[in-house]
């Protein structure tokens, strides 16, 4: 059962946040409803008020400009983003990403600004926004302020918005040279959520490789930066990787897999992740 609420469909920023302002903590957000509504579904408890931010302009950009990198708004499905031949190219990870998230279908509908602001450790885009460098720009009764990706995370389900903030447009920063790639493991061939999922990003001018893992503990994880010297053999680096990310992960047992089967994966992902981005034409998954 869905529960009982009202609905108001806003036509700005402005009068959203208001909303859920008046609303206190009774009132939600929806961009494309694809997680909310199954939460209210799954768990019976619906909010007094849904505030539809669907319709507003500046939610549903994509906006790309050379040299100043991309901006997408909260509400543009996920289909546009993996779909779009420039994101494919420069941002590779996040277009691999938004293609894993359930089934065609479910990402008409699907948007990224939801996606993150759900908070899922098994989220599929957050490792790709993470090790691409990404941050929110988020609105509320206050203004509006920048958040980086990897402060937006806090625990399970949990974010730093504050209470009637919403995430409006996720700035990617600009890249040259830099390949990203992502790798997911699920249970089934299809629409799963991920037992774990990763992605690695390589900056070819600074000589820096960025990896990020999902699924593995209370919020997507982003590893200290490496950087590979010129007589580094490839393999040492995804050993140390490898040694700093079983520190950090902290996985459970659950439906989808054991904590001792993720742990495995780990270094298994690593090695196909890293030496996709450093080899020629690595990235392209």
């Amino acid at each position: 059962m869905i529960g009982t609420f009202d609905y108001v469909r806003v036509s700005s920023i402005e009068e959203g946040c208001e909303l859920l302002t008046a609303n206190g903590g009774n009132a939600a957000a929806l961009a494309g409803g694809t997680d909310l509504l199954v939460n209210v579904r799954n768990t019976g408890r619906s909010p007094d008020l849904l505030v539809d931010f669907k319709d507003i302009k500046q939610m549903n950009r994509l906006v790309i400009e050379e040299g100043n990198g991309a901006t997408i708004g909260a509400c543009v499905p996920l289909n546009v983003i993996a779909d779009n031949t420039v994101i494919n190219d420069r941002y590779t990870a996040l277009a691999a990403a938004a293609r894993s998230v359930g089934s065609y279908q479910v990402r008409n509908r699907a948007t990224l600004g939801g996606n993150i602001a759900n908070a899922s450790p098994a989220a599929d885009t957050a490792p790709a926004l993470l090790v691409l460098g990404a941050s929110v720009n988020v609105t509320g009764k206050n203004g509006t302020r920048k958040i980086p990706i990897q402060e937006l995370f806090t625990r399970v389900k949990k974010t730093s918005l504050k209470e009637a903030e919403v995430i409006t447009d996720i700035v990617l920063p600009s890249v040259s040279r830099t390949r990203s790639a992502f790798i997911k493991k699920q249970r089934v061939k299809g629409h799963d959520l991920a037992i774990i999922n990763m992605a690695a990003s390589y900056d070819a001018d600074a000589g820096k490789v960025r990896v990020a893992i999902g699924s593995c503990a209370v919020t997507p994880i982003l590893l200290p930066e490496f950087s590979l010297s010129p007589d580094e053999r490839v393999d040492s680096l995804i050993e140390r990787a490898n040694d700093i990310a079983q520190e950090m992960i902290s996985p459970i047992d659950d439906v989808r897999a054991s904590a001792e089967y993720r742990r495995a994966l780990v270094p298994v992902l690593l090695h196909d992740l890293i030496w996709g981005v450093l080899s020629p034409g690595g990235g392209a998954r």
